[in-house]
């Protein structure tokens, strides 16, 4: 039976596979091979870029997008500057053309989240929407609270905190 986890499982090789391929392409003596498939060298780095990310955001689920977009930037920058010492031709339109394939395909992929907020927060501007988003996360604790905050919450909820506060006082 097939699983969300089969799916991320097999990301992850297509990721591995796909990278080591664009790397080699971009570093060996293939210099041109895009015209073979009716590609101009910017379109294939934005496609091949684009590509990677999309791949990345199912194969690392658990990872932010904005972090698996910068770390396919830097990507394409690492190749840029091996292709500098490997005496190939190092560009910084090749690098722009890698960090479009990465936007158009990091933005596409906020679409559902617009879609989702427009169904059910559509009269409420976003500083409204972020700003009752991060409420809810607080309360569920997904947000790191100051020490002094979060020793607060824990007492109020009878936790670790409260318990060794009761034992130890501060000042004593």
């Amino acid at each position: 039976m097939l699983t969300p986890n089969h799916v991320v499982t097999a990301a992850k090789a297509v990721l591995f596979v796909g990278a080591g391929t664009a790397v080699t392409l971009m570093l060996g003596p293939y210099q041109g091979l895009e015209q073979a498939f009716g590609l101009s060298d910017k379109a294939a780095h934005a496609l091949a870029f684009g590509g990677l990310t999309a791949v990345s955001f199912l194969a690392f689920p658990r990872m932010r997008r904005n972090d698996l977009a910068v770390a396919a930037i830097l990507l394409g920058a690492s190749i840029e500057v091996a292709q500098f010492f490997a005496h190939r031709s190092a560009s910084v339109t090749d690098l722009a053309a890698d960090a479009v394939g990465v936007a158009v395909v990091y933005l596409a992929s906020h679409i559902e989240a617009v879609r989702r907020d427009a169904r059910e927060r559509g009269a409420m501007d976003f500083a409204d929407i972020s700003a009752q988003k991060n409420r809810r996360r607080r309360r569920r604790g997904n947000v790191v609270m100051p020490a002094a905050e979060s020793a607060e919450a824990e007492s109020a909820r009878g936790g670790f905190a409260a318990r060794a506060t009761a034992r130890f006082p501060r000042g004593a």
